[in-house]
Protein backbone atom coordinates (compact mmCIF):
# COMPACT_ATOMS: atom_id res chain seq x y z
CA UNK A 1 0.00 0.00 0.00
CA UNK A 2 1.11 3.42 -1.16
CA UNK A 3 -0.80 5.57 1.64
CA UNK A 4 1.02 8.14 4.23
CA UNK A 5 1.74 6.41 7.81
CA UNK A 6 -1.16 8.64 8.38
CA UNK A 7 -3.76 6.87 5.94
CA UNK A 8 -2.53 3.42 6.69
CA UNK A 9 -3.77 3.73 10.34
CA UNK A 10 -7.65 3.18 9.99
CA UNK A 11 -9.36 0.40 8.21
CA UNK A 12 -12.30 2.63 7.18
CA UNK A 13 -9.70 3.53 4.35
CA UNK A 14 -8.58 0.58 3.22
CA UNK A 15 -10.66 -0.57 -0.45
CA UNK A 16 -11.96 -3.88 -1.37
CA UNK A 17 -8.73 -3.60 -3.96
CA UNK A 18 -6.42 -3.40 -1.56
CA UNK A 19 -7.77 -6.58 -0.20
CA UNK A 20 -7.11 -8.54 -2.69
CA UNK A 21 -3.67 -6.79 -3.48
CA UNK A 22 -3.11 -8.14 0.07
CA UNK A 23 -4.12 -11.72 -0.05
CA UNK A 24 -2.02 -11.80 -3.76
CA UNK A 25 1.31 -10.40 -3.03
CA UNK A 26 1.54 -11.26 0.55
CA UNK A 27 -0.06 -14.54 0.87
CA UNK A 28 3.33 -16.38 2.64
CA UNK A 29 3.52 -13.92 4.59
CA UNK A 30 0.05 -14.38 6.19
CA UNK A 31 0.38 -17.94 6.59
CA UNK A 32 3.54 -17.28 8.41
CA UNK A 33 1.68 -15.55 11.05
CA UNK A 34 -1.53 -17.02 11.34
CA UNK A 35 0.70 -20.42 11.65
CA UNK A 36 2.80 -18.39 14.99
CA UNK A 37 -0.66 -16.91 16.09
CA UNK A 38 -2.08 -20.44 16.17
CA UNK A 39 0.95 -21.27 18.43
CA UNK A 40 0.58 -18.22 20.35
CA UNK A 41 -2.91 -19.55 21.44
CA UNK A 42 -1.76 -23.13 22.09
CA UNK A 43 -2.83 -24.49 18.79
CA UNK A 44 -6.35 -23.56 19.19
CA UNK A 45 -8.32 -21.96 16.00
CA UNK A 46 -10.67 -19.63 16.41
CA UNK A 47 -13.61 -19.72 13.33
CA UNK A 48 -15.27 -16.70 13.14
CA UNK A 49 -19.14 -16.74 11.51
CA UNK A 50 -20.46 -14.35 9.77
CA UNK A 51 -22.74 -12.27 12.05
CA UNK A 52 -19.68 -12.50 14.80
CA UNK A 53 -17.48 -11.26 11.85
CA UNK A 54 -19.87 -8.40 10.37
CA UNK A 55 -20.00 -7.50 14.02
CA UNK A 56 -16.23 -6.95 14.12
CA UNK A 57 -15.75 -5.45 11.22
CA UNK A 58 -18.50 -2.83 12.54
CA UNK A 59 -17.16 -2.04 15.70
CA UNK A 60 -13.56 -1.19 13.63
CA UNK A 61 -15.34 1.39 11.07
CA UNK A 62 -14.56 -1.27 7.92
CA UNK A 63 -16.39 -0.34 5.01
CA UNK A 64 -18.95 -3.00 3.57
CA UNK A 65 -16.77 -3.72 0.62
CA UNK A 66 -13.70 -4.13 2.18
CA UNK A 67 -15.56 -6.38 4.68
CA UNK A 68 -17.02 -8.34 1.88
CA UNK A 69 -13.42 -8.85 -0.15
CA UNK A 70 -11.66 -9.80 3.42
CA UNK A 71 -14.08 -12.19 4.04
CA UNK A 72 -14.00 -13.88 0.43
CA UNK A 73 -10.77 -13.85 0.42
CA UNK A 74 -9.75 -14.85 4.17
CA UNK A 75 -12.20 -18.09 3.53
CA UNK A 76 -10.59 -19.16 0.26
CA UNK A 77 -6.78 -18.21 2.09
CA UNK A 78 -7.58 -20.39 5.23
CA UNK A 79 -6.19 -23.88 5.61
CA UNK A 80 -8.27 -24.21 8.09
CA UNK A 81 -10.96 -26.41 6.17
CA UNK A 82 -13.61 -29.04 8.92
CA UNK A 83 -13.84 -32.22 6.98
CA UNK A 84 -16.73 -31.86 3.92
CA UNK A 85 -16.71 -28.27 4.56
CA UNK A 86 -14.72 -25.28 2.58
CA UNK A 87 -11.84 -23.14 4.25
CA UNK A 88 -13.11 -20.67 7.24
CA UNK A 89 -11.35 -17.76 8.07
CA UNK A 90 -10.37 -17.17 11.44
CA UNK A 91 -9.84 -14.81 13.98
CA UNK A 92 -5.91 -15.46 13.39
CA UNK A 93 -6.48 -14.38 9.83
CA UNK A 94 -8.81 -11.61 10.32
CA UNK A 95 -6.47 -10.13 13.28
CA UNK A 96 -3.57 -10.37 10.98
CA UNK A 97 -5.13 -8.75 7.95
CA UNK A 98 -6.21 -5.68 9.87
CA UNK A 99 -2.97 -5.24 10.80
CA UNK A 100 -1.32 -5.68 7.18
CA UNK A 101 -3.96 -3.56 5.78
CA UNK A 102 -3.14 -0.75 7.76
CA UNK A 103 -0.12 -0.73 6.63
CA UNK A 104 1.58 -2.00 9.18
CA UNK A 105 4.11 -4.59 9.57
CA UNK A 106 3.30 -8.17 10.14
CA UNK A 107 6.71 -8.34 12.89
CA UNK A 108 6.70 -5.35 14.72
CA UNK A 109 3.56 -3.73 13.97
CA UNK A 110 2.34 -3.97 17.62
CA UNK A 111 5.74 -2.55 18.94
CA UNK A 112 3.40 0.42 20.87
CA UNK A 113 1.56 -2.24 22.99
CA UNK A 114 3.61 -2.81 25.98
CA UNK A 115 2.67 -2.76 29.79
CA UNK A 116 2.87 0.84 30.10
CA UNK A 117 0.48 1.42 26.59
CA UNK A 118 -2.11 -1.24 27.40
CA UNK A 119 -4.27 0.47 29.64
CA UNK A 120 -4.55 4.06 28.42
CA UNK A 121 -5.27 2.22 24.78
CA UNK A 122 -7.96 0.48 26.31
CA UNK A 123 -9.52 3.41 27.62
CA UNK A 124 -9.39 5.46 24.37
CA UNK A 125 -11.03 2.12 22.59
CA UNK A 126 -12.92 0.56 25.22
CA UNK A 127 -16.31 0.57 23.39
CA UNK A 128 -14.72 -0.99 20.10
CA UNK A 129 -13.07 -3.79 22.66
CA UNK A 130 -16.06 -4.13 24.38
CA UNK A 131 -18.26 -4.60 21.02
CA UNK A 132 -16.33 -6.96 19.86
CA UNK A 133 -16.00 -9.19 23.22
CA UNK A 134 -20.52 -8.73 22.60
CA UNK A 135 -19.86 -10.09 19.17
CA UNK A 136 -17.94 -13.01 20.22
CA UNK A 137 -19.24 -13.63 24.02
CA UNK A 138 -21.58 -16.66 22.39
CA UNK A 139 -18.32 -18.28 21.31
CA UNK A 140 -15.85 -17.62 24.33
CA UNK A 141 -18.09 -16.11 27.24
CA UNK A 142 -17.46 -19.21 29.18
CA UNK A 143 -13.99 -19.76 28.09
CA UNK A 144 -10.94 -18.77 30.56
CA UNK A 145 -7.84 -18.76 28.73
CA UNK A 146 -4.39 -18.29 30.40
CA UNK A 147 -3.32 -14.78 30.56
CA UNK A 148 -0.19 -15.86 28.93
CA UNK A 149 -2.42 -16.84 25.63
CA UNK A 150 -3.07 -13.06 25.06
CA UNK A 151 0.58 -12.19 25.48
CA UNK A 152 1.93 -14.31 23.29
CA UNK A 153 -0.66 -13.61 20.31
CA UNK A 154 0.02 -10.16 21.29
CA UNK A 155 4.11 -10.63 21.05
CA UNK A 156 3.25 -12.32 17.25
CA UNK A 157 3.17 -8.87 15.80
CA UNK A 158 5.69 -7.57 17.96
CA UNK A 159 3.95 -6.28 21.34
CA UNK A 160 5.42 -6.23 25.03
CA UNK A 161 2.66 -7.48 26.95
CA UNK A 162 3.20 -9.84 29.92
CA UNK A 163 0.54 -11.75 31.39
CA UNK A 164 -0.02 -9.68 34.64
CA UNK A 165 -0.75 -6.77 32.78
CA UNK A 166 -3.08 -8.77 30.41
CA UNK A 167 -4.74 -10.10 33.14
CA UNK A 168 -4.89 -6.44 36.03
CA UNK A 169 -6.44 -4.78 32.85
CA UNK A 170 -9.28 -7.74 32.32
CA UNK A 171 -9.68 -7.93 36.13
CA UNK A 172 -10.75 -4.38 35.98
CA UNK A 173 -13.68 -4.53 33.04
CA UNK A 174 -15.02 -7.84 35.23
CA UNK A 175 -13.82 -10.45 32.77
CA UNK A 176 -10.51 -11.79 34.81
CA UNK A 177 -10.53 -14.86 36.86
CA UNK A 178 -7.82 -17.08 38.99
CA UNK A 179 -7.69 -20.73 39.37
CA UNK A 180 -5.53 -21.54 42.46
CA UNK A 181 -1.70 -19.26 41.31
CA UNK A 182 -3.27 -19.66 36.96
CA UNK A 183 -4.50 -16.00 36.17
CA UNK A 184 -7.43 -16.35 33.50
CA UNK A 185 -8.60 -14.23 31.11
CA UNK A 186 -12.47 -14.69 29.63
CA UNK A 187 -11.81 -15.32 26.00
CA UNK A 188 -14.31 -12.57 24.38
CA UNK A 189 -12.31 -9.82 26.73
CA UNK A 190 -9.15 -11.18 25.42
CA UNK A 191 -10.08 -11.21 21.71
CA UNK A 192 -11.66 -8.22 21.80
CA UNK A 193 -8.57 -6.59 22.73
CA UNK A 194 -6.13 -8.51 20.80
CA UNK A 195 -8.49 -7.30 17.55
CA UNK A 196 -8.76 -4.01 18.84
CA UNK A 197 -5.29 -3.81 18.96
CA UNK A 198 -4.83 -5.40 15.95
CA UNK A 199 -7.13 -2.73 14.00
CA UNK A 200 -6.35 0.62 15.93
CA UNK A 201 -3.21 0.72 17.36
CA UNK A 202 0.24 2.14 15.51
Amino acid sequence: MSATRHEQMSLSRVSSKEVSRLFADRSEDLHRKVDETRDAYFGFIFPVNRADYWAVTTALDMSDDAARALYKAGSSFSSFKPKGLPGQITNHIIGASFLALRGQSLDTGLSSATNASLGHFVEQHDSVVLEIAAARASWFGRIYFPAAAFSNAIGVFGGKVSPDAIHRLSSKYGYAATAGTRKTVRGDFGIGLWLALLGLAG
